[in-house]
C-alpha cells in the first residue's frame, strides 16, 4: 500500500533514504531547513518540501534524517502528530535525552539501525543460535575509514552505535562496557577501542584514522571462527577447528547470502509496520540502552 511518509532532513543519508522509499512507491515529503537540499528532494521525486513542520500536515509516518545533534529536539516536535516515527542513529547524542523519550510511553517509536537488517549479520546471528560451530567465545568488530562527512558530533557517535548493537544482537543482551581508550585530535574524539562483556568478552574498534574502510565482524566458537569481512561481500567466511586445531586440518568454507539492501529492508519493515505488519528491529528502549553504553565508555576512556 501506498502512505504518506514525512522525511525529516535530506541530506547524504536522507536522500538515500528518500530513493528507497520512492522505490517502495511511497509518497515522501521532505522538512529541511536547507534550500539545497529541498531543491534536490524535489529532484528526486518528493511530493512537496517544507523549510519547517507544516502544522496541517499529518503523515502516516515519519523518519528523522536530520544531524544526529538535532534528532531529540526534531523528534519531540514530531510526536504531537502520533504516528510511528523511525529516527536515525544515534537516537540522540545524551543519556538523559534519550530516557526523556523513554517518560513518553511511546511504543511506535524505532531506532534505525542498518546493519541488524543485513544479510550477512543476519547468518552470523543463525550460526550463534544454533550452536553449528559450538559456544560463542569471543566478538570482534572493526569499523574504521578516513575522515567523516559529519561535523555536529564526533566519530565515536556516528560509529560504534552500529557495533553495539550489532554485538547485542549476537549475545541476545548489552554487553557491560569494561574500559576504552580514544584517539583524540584537536580535542575531538576520531575513534574508540572499546572492551565489554563479562562472560563473552567483545572488543570494538571505531577510528576515522585509516586510508582503507574497514567493517568486518568476527565470531569466535569453540569448534570454529566466522567472518564476515565487510558490508560489500555476499558470503560468510567459516572456519572450522577448535583452539587445538593444526593449520592443514582446517575446513574452509564460504557460506552465501543474500545481497538485498539493508537499508531497502529496513525501510520496507517500517512501510510494512504502518499497514500493521511487524514493528521494526530496534525498540526506542534498545537505543536508548546503546546510548547509555557510549556514555559509559567515554567516562571509562576519560578516567
Amino acid at each position: 500500500m501506498k502512505y504518506q511518509i514525512g522525511l525529516a532532513g535530506c541530506g547524504i543519508w536522507g536522500r538515500n533514504i528518500l530513493r528507497d522509499l520512492l522505490l517502495l512507491e511511497q509518497e515522501v515529503f521532505v522538512v529541511d531547513p536547507s534550500e539545497s537540499n529541498r531543491a534536490k528532494a524535489i529532484s528526486m521525486g518528493a511530493s512537496a518540501t517544507w523549510p519547517e513542520k507544516p502544522d496541517d500536515v499529518r503523515p502516516s509516518g515519519w523518519i528523522i534524517s536530520s544531524p544526529a545533534i538535532t534528532h531529540y529536539e526534531v523528534l519531540k516536535n514530531l510526536i504531537s502528530d502520533e504516528v510511528p516515527i523511525f529516527v536515525e542513529k544515534p537516537l540522540t547524542c545524551d543519556s538523559e535525552e534519550a530516557e526523556n523519550l523513554l517518560s513518553l510511553g511511546r511504543e511506535d517509536i524505532f531506532v534505525m539501525h542498518n546493519w541488524k537488517y543485513h544479510s550477512g549479520i543476519q547468518l552470523l546471528e543463525e550460526l550463534v543460535k544454533s550452536r553449528e560451530l559450538g559456544d560463542l567465545k569471543f566478538y570482534k568488530s572493526n569499523r574504521c575509514n578516513w575522515t567523516s562527512p559529519r561535523s555536529d558530533v564526533d566519530s565515536v557517535w556516528t560509529l560504534i552505535p552500529h557495533d553495539i548493537t550489532i554485538a547485542s544482537s549476537m549475545l541476545g543482551y548489552f554487553p557491560k562496557p569494561k574500559s576504552a581508550v580514544v584517539e583524540i585530535y584537536n580535542g575531538i574524539e576520531r575513534g574508540m577501542t572499546a572492551l565489554l562483556g563479562d562472560d563473552i568478552p567483545c572488543v570494538l574498534e571505531v577510528s576515522n584514522r585509516y586510508a582503507d574502510k574497514r567493517r568486518e565482524v568476527r565470531l569466535h566458537f569453540s569448534k570454529g571462527v566466522a567472518i564476515l569481512k565487510d558490508e560489500k561481500v555476499d558470503f560468510v567466511e567459516i572456519y572450522h577447528g577448535d583452539d587445538r586445531s593444526k593449520p592443514d586440518s582446517i575446513n574452509y568454507e564460504k557460506r552465501q547470502f543474500s545481497k538485498e539492501s539493508p537499508l531497502f529492508a529496513e525501510l520496507k519493515s517500517f512501510v510494512g509496520y504502518l499497514g500493521g505488519g511487524k514493528a521494526p528491529l530496534s525498540s526506542l528502549e534498545e537505543g536508548v540502552r546503546v546510548i547509555q553504553i557510549i556514555d559509559e565508555l567515554k567516562i571509562l576512556a576519560n578516567q
